[in-house]
């Protein structure tokens, strides 16, 4: 697609609020202060599993300023589902607000309401809880048994519909190659933990909840369920969020504030601690992944089997969607005639685990994308040329949703990435490096896609409500969640670019349930393909709206009327202009009517958005530290609204993903079900000093559907990076190391290994 030169779309411009944030003057909900609110601290329970028989709150009650003490004696038996993000969904529906049955060491047993947070807290040390205690199954192999202790009354383990595509147990090719891959859970790292605002008035009985969250419609129909109060009554505003990589997906804590909101006719705040957003929001899952292929000698695949084994922790919240998810993610980037995936969610007592970035698509490509490496290592093929060999053309059909991966560029990001890192040359000179000395050099790369859409999972639409101001400026009212990564400057920009406006004159809303039209939230990423067409539609039609109020101030047919820079005239008197606020003022003065417009769009594809991404390592065979030195990722955007932003994207997943594959991960105590990392002192990330140099290259051939033919990115970024680090780690010391976090023990016991079998057979 040709590309035109815009006003401000592909042009690189800050965040919308980035000085407010490094000033500090913006308000996140924590933040956020009123005359007589009250605050919420919550009580963690002590034991894995079993049960609350008692509770003594006397001593809290004796604290100044309690205002109200909860436990699961005097609060609603009601069940609900921190998963369910819309009303209509199914949902598991196996959380209380306080349960008597504890399935999990540190959940909530008692909370209190106070006028201090120093007073809530001093009350909370001062409950005792009186507990039965059950045996726990905190690993998966224990909950899998046969006479594991029961979790849930239906048992611990759910089984997900197999995806299935082809006949692959009757497929046939010369090579069948298996693998495995593991994943440790980890924590989102969202700097701004959880923090909610709850206020009832008394006198409308109109409850709002202020919350950094990524789906405030679910949340409005979760707590109007929960509270039996009419969805009208209740008002979700999205406040500044400090980041959530899939944690605030959850409806978490809005249910306790909202309780105590209403139960006290109050204005409710609670903030988590970062050990309580580590073990109470939500964590990223542990899984293990078999997979097995059958390819043929040339290396086309012909077929591929995975099966999948995910811990959902103690609740299964949307740990059945995901495990589906994942399977349903096969066929977006390769031609393979037989697919099946088998997916397993198994129940243990402990922390909850549930969304993270790339929503399934980072633990499925991790397991294919290992295993693929070990392929074509076995095949003696570069693995750029197997991949080149076996990706999806643009519009192939992906196999399980039988749509088309869209106007996908898989090719290209091979072949461009390739020159770009100097893959041929590099893997030469790591050779030459390898054969002697202390450290060892590696190159790897990976492939993956991800999705711009719901659909076609399920329908997906976006809407848009916009107003052209007396003055001319204009105020857009859009369902949007902005994570701190730049959507609402985007969806400006959109809109800045249809008006032919200055960008200060556009004002963008996050979403509030009272005032915007109906949205599923920001996952899938969806956001900019979905929400920015229906920006893009609505200033469009807006535009032919005010065309048709500047003909009749013009006296004029508005076939006749142009438009540029903010003003309309007639074609064949371009002197005689009619500003956006001349216009607007007469269409109110003189024929009654205000400029505004709504518009609705409906997703018709969803195309695949192909990262390849690059890396080089250096591997300290005596300490086992890896570093990583060099690195290139090469996205098909389709095009770049905000290329800095863009930037920033690929950034963003290359550290998180460097964390992934080398050293993050929560453990638990295998016998007491304890969280061993409640904070980011004994947490290992990969920081900002570790990440080197990157280069982020673009390929904008312009998506048919997509507002100014963009695409998606702030998800697939994170997805090929770990495998391409393993790849890379595995090149340099000629393992095949797949159980992730790639620590430096984990090396060094490969290490060992290795020369143990060199001596061996010597």
């Amino acid at each position: 697609m040709q590309q035109k030169e815009y006003r401000y779309v592909g042009k690189s411009l800050s965040n919308d609020n980035a000085y407010g944030k490094v000033t500090g003057a913006v308000q996140y909900c924590g933040d956020m202060m009123a005359p007589g609110m009250l605050h919420i601290k919550i009580k963690a329970g002590e034991i894995a599993h079993g049960r609350v028989i008692g509770a003594d709150t006397s001593g809290a009650w004796k604290v100044p300023g309690v205002k109200a003490v909860y436990t699961c004696f005097n609060t609603p038996d009601t069940l609900y589902d921190r998963g369910r993000v819309a009303s209509y969904e199914t949902a598991p529906f196996q959380e209380r607000l306080f349960d008597s049955h504890i399935r999990y060491m540190g959940e909530r047993v008692a909370a209190v309401v106070a006028d201090t947070v120093e007073h809530a807290q001093e009350a909370c040390r001062k409950i005792k809880i009186e507990y039965e205690t059950y045996p726990a199954a905190v690993t998966m192999e224990e909950a899998l048994r046969e006479d594991a202790p029961k979790i849930h009354e239906k048992g611990n383990v759910y089984e997900a519909e197999p995806a299935v595509y082809g006949d692959y147990q009757s497929c046939s090719a010369e090579h069948v190659h298996r693998s495995r891959s593991h994943l440790g859970r980890i924590t989102h790292l969202s700097m701004e933990t959880y923090a909610v605002r709850a206020r009832y008035e008394k006198g409308s009985g109109k409850l709002t909840v202020w919350t950094g969250c990524q789906t405030a419609f679910g949340i409005r129909s979760t707590l109007g369920d929960f509270l039996d109060m009419p969805y009208s009554k209740v008002r979700v505003v999205k406040t500044t969020m400090g980041g959530s990589f899939g944690c605030k997906q959850e409806t978490v804590i809005e249910p306790l504030a909202a309780y105590a909101a209403k139960d006290l006719k109050a204005d409710v705040m609670v903030v988590y601690t970062r050990e309580e957003q580590i073990n109470n929001a939500m964590l990223k899952h542990s899984v293990d992944l078999e997979v097995e292929s059958k390819v043929h000698g040339d290396g086309t695949i012909e077929g591929m089997q995975i099966k999948a084994v995910l811990d959902a922790g103690a609740y299964l919240t949307v740990s059945p969607s995901y495990c589906s998810v994942m399977g349903g993610k096969l066929g977006k980037v390769y031609r393979i005639p037989h697919l099946r995936y088998e997916g397993t969610v198994v129940c243990t007592n402990t922390a909850v685990n549930g969304s993270f970035r790339s929503w399934g698509s980072g633990e499925i490509v991790l397991a294919y994308e290992n295993h693929w490496n070990q392929v074509a290592e076995e095949l003696h093929m570069d693995p750029i040329d197997f991949r080149l060999k076996n990706v999806h053309q643009a519009y192939d059909l992906e196999p399980m949703h039988r749509v088309t991966v869209g106007n996908t560029y898989f090719h290209e990001c091979l072949i461009k990435g390739r020159e770009a890192f100097q893959w041929d040359q590099r893997k030469k000179k790591c050779a030459e490096k390898n054969k002697n000395g202390r450290y060892r050099c590696g190159v790897g790369m990976a492939l993956a896609s991800h999705t711009s859409s719901k659909y076609p999972y399920s329908s997906d639409m976006g809407n848009a409500l916009a107003r052209i101001q007396d003055d001319g400026s204009l105020i857009v009212h859009v369902g949007i969640h902005d994570h701190g990564c730049g959507t609402v400057m985007a969806m400006r920009k959109i809109a800045a670019e249809i008006m032919e406006i200055d960008l200060e004159q556009v004002e963008v809303t996050e979403i509030d349930t009272s005032v915007d039209l109906y949205d599923y939230g920001c996952y899938a990423s969806r956001t900019i393909y979905i929400l920015g067409q229906a920006v893009k539609k609505c200033c469009e039609d807006l535009l032919e709206k005010a065309r048709q109020m500047a003909a009749c101030k013009l006296d004029s047919r508005a076939s006749l009327i142009k438009y540029e820079n903010g003003e309309f005239y007639k074609e064949d008197e371009p002197n005689e202009r009619l500003s956006l606020k001349e216009t607007a003022k007469y269409a109110i003065r003189v024929k009654g009517e205000d400029l505004y417009m709504a518009a609705s769009v409906r997703s018709k594809e969803n195309p695949g958005v192909p990262s390849a991404h690059f890396t080089q390592v250096k591997v300290d065979t005596y300490s086992g530290m890896v570093e990583v030195e060099d690195c290139l990722s090469v996205h098909d955007v389709g095009k770049a609204l905000n290329p800095d932003l863009c930037v920033g994207q690929v950034g963003s997943g290359i550290q998180q993903g460097m964390g992934i594959a080398l050293c993050e991960e929560i453990k638990i105590d295998p016998k007491t079900g304890r969280t061993l990392i409640t904070n980011f002192k004994n947490y290992e990330v990969a920081n900002a000093v570790d990440v080197p140099d990157y280069q982020a290259l673009f390929i904008e051939e312009g998506d048919e559907y997509g507002p100014f033919g963009a695409k998606s990115i702030g998800e697939v970024v994170v997805v090929p990076v770990p495998p391409a680090l393993v790849a890379a780690v595995n090149n340099a010391l000629g393992t095949r190391l797949t159980h992730l976090p790639l620590t430096p023990s984990v090396i060094l016991e490969a290490i060992e290994r290795q020369q143990e079998e060199k001596s061996h057979d010597h």
